[in-house]
């Protein structure tokens, strides 16, 4: 066990140079570059390294987006919540919400639909509306059990949309 929290802060350790050295785009490509530096790891075990290092995808004026780490000073010198990496991500990439009855259609930009399916995932024990989520590259299928549920998560979700 001692040596898995080793690998991990090893690995996390890794996976934040190489972020702030490269313009990382997708999650493979750092998954490449983890490797070149020999370090064997899985698509899900980077996800939620990125997620507990706080990385999140920073688009520029021309439209290209890429990871980066927020640091302390970004996150006023506390650990973030997954509920508040969600509303920061919707607030930032949610371009559209489309209720249909017991599923809500959450519409982002390009790249940013998996790390908000992540994030909603985390979040479904405290949030018993959502029953789970289908994540693509910009769009995620929210589940509700009821019709009634689902419009308290559009409710939820409407007002940290950045095209509202």
């Amino acid at each position: 066990m001692e040596e898995n929290k080793m690998n991990k802060k090893k690995r996390q350790a890794i996976i934040k140079r190489l972020i702030l050295e490269n313009e990382i785009t997708r999650q493979s490509e750092l998954l490449e570059l983890l490797k070149a530096e020999g370090v064997d790891a899985t698509q899900a075990t980077v996800s939620r390294d990125i997620r507990e290092l706080n990385i999140i995808k920073h688009h520029d004026s021309q439209g290209k987006s890429f990871y980066r780490t927020l640091n302390n000073s970004v996150l006023g010198m506390k650990q973030i919540t997954d509920e508040e990496r969600l509303i920061k991500a919707i607030s930032e990439t949610g371009v559209g919400l489309t209720q249909i009855e017991f599923i809500n259609v959450l519409t982002v930009l390009p790249g940013n639909g998996q790390v908000i399916g992540v994030l909603l995932d985390s979040v479904r024990s405290r949030n018993t509306d959502i029953v789970g989520c289908i994540a693509g590259d910009d769009t995620i299928l929210i589940l509700s059990d009821s019709k009634e549920r689902a419009d308290d998560v559009n409710k939820y979700i409407r007002p940290f949309l950045f095209t509202e």
